[in-house]
């Protein structure tokens, strides 16, 4: 847990490391953070087990199309194409699986659609400033498990 103050107010956040990214709970409100979005490759977001392929190995995929189907709490569900291309699977059917493993992999019709990561190379202009707090607060803080600087 982190404990921040900004705009005046103190705010709790927890961070947790998932397979498909960084969750952050801040102040009750949850964000997924993915680690990185690579449309060539699609992976499963639940965990189970995959049942059935619908396309054949190197068949063509429309985005939205279902190209396998999994089985998850006992329910069947279709996974969709995010993009169009040709896929290749990469797990056999009757595969147990967990959310964030590779199911399949695209060669995109439009392989611009993979965006690059580049290094922040410039500086943060950032204003420093100094946190008031008072004796109360500081204690209540230590006291709930946070370092005090």
């Amino acid at each position: 847990a982190l404990l921040a103050e900004f705009g005046g107010e103190s705010h709790r956040i927890l961070g947790m490391d998932e397979p498909l990214g960084l969750r952050l709970s801040l102040d009750g409100n949850t964000i997924l953070m993915p680690t990185i979005f690579d449309p060539s490759e699609l992976v499963s977001d639940v965990t189970g087990k995959v049942v059935r392929y619908l396309q054949d190995n190197g068949a063509p995929v429309e985005t939205g199309q279902p190209y396998v189907e999994v089985e998850a709490m006992k329910m069947i569900m279709p996974i969709k194409a995010t993009e169009s291309g040709k896929i290749t699977h990469n797990l056999s059917p009757g595969s147990v699986i967990s959310a964030g493993d590779l199911l399949a992999s695209l060669e995109l019709k439009d392989p611009s659609k993979v965006k690059k990561i580049a290094t922040f190379e410039g500086t943060l202009d950032i204003a420093e400033s100094t946190i008031e707090m008072d004796a109360l607060k500081a204690v209540s803080n230590v006291l709930a498990g946070y370092k005090l600087d």
